[in-house]
């Protein structure tokens, strides 16, 4: 970034974090555009898968026909998670980049509409900068970037479309039955995004019945709760979703993928 570029955002982020400024995101005509993380000059490596899943909706799901496949990855000296979550109402496509300590430095998501004739499946493409002094966002809509800051900390969790996602931080948070941990989130699920202190938590293990076995449970919110197993993997949550593996119902047919997600280059 350059001297004028860091000078800039500091000077909005104090803006931003001033008792007069109340708006929690502030259009600018531009962001610091700073490189995707690397480990140095090569880009980073395909990397080593550390744990992976497929959930979607079963028997007794909330919600019907959702479906979803995250990865985590250890790509030299940082961490990925990339989430695809499939529902016949949208498509979320997303990446966290984390360093070694599984912090967040940059998020990316992407939404496209499926059943649309528009080659881009009408995509509304969002990048997050949490490198900067305050959250540098840019989207890219109907061939529209735009620039915003948002106000608040910076967030150490990012929390997204999808249960997988969790995996990081109840991963780095290593919690004993009963323990918790309260953090600065980003929370990009919603069309507008929020920054928040959130509290996870984990809960008595509780038996699973299609998985014949009890599983960690750890909340989000105070509400939202998601099954893990022994490696504290993402498996499930409370609302029905359950691993591919354990469901006797068929799959529900892949939707449009629009093009294949292109967080480095994008928006």
């Amino acid at each position: 970034m350059s001297r004028g570029g860091a000078a800039l955002v500091a000077l909005l982020a104090a803006a931003l974090l001033s008792g007069g400024c109340r708006r929690k995101h502030i259009p600018v005509s531009s962001v610091p555009q700073i490189p995707y993380p690397s480990c140095g000059r090569d880009p980073l490596p395909e990397g080593e898968v550390l744990a992976e899943g497929y959930l979607r909706s079963g028997e007794f799901s909330v919600e019907r026909l959702i479906s979803e496949r995250f990865t985590l990855r250890r790509r030299d000296c940082l961490h990925t998670v990339t989430v695809r979550q499939e529902w016949p109402l949208n498509v979320a496509d997303v990446e966290v980049v984390y360093d070694d300590q599984w912090v967040p430095l940059r998020a990316w998501k992407r939404m496209t509409l499926p059943g649309v004739h528009r080659t881009d499946g009408m995509a509304d493409i969002r990048r997050y900068e949490l490198r900067t002094p305050a959250i540098a966002l840019t989207k890219l809509s109907n061939g529209v970037r735009t620039y915003e800051l948002l106000r608040g900390e910076r967030p150490t969790v990012v929390l997204g479309p999808g249960r997988g996602l969790i995996t990081a931080w109840i991963r780095r948070a290593h919690l004993g039955v009963g323990g918790r941990v309260r953090e600065v989130a980003l929370d990009i699920r919603e069309s507008l995004e929020v920054v928040r202190q959130v509290t996870l938590r984990r809960e008595p293990d509780q038996y699973v019945a299609e998985y014949g076995r009890a599983l960690r449970v750890y909340t989000v919110y105070g509400r939202e709760s998601v099954f893990a197993d022994e490696h504290d993997v993402v498996v499930g949550d409370l609302a029905g979703l359950r691993a591919n593996a354990v469901l006797r119902t068929p799959a529900p047919p892949p939707l449009p993928l629009y093009g294949t997600p292109d967080p480095v280059h994008t928006p």
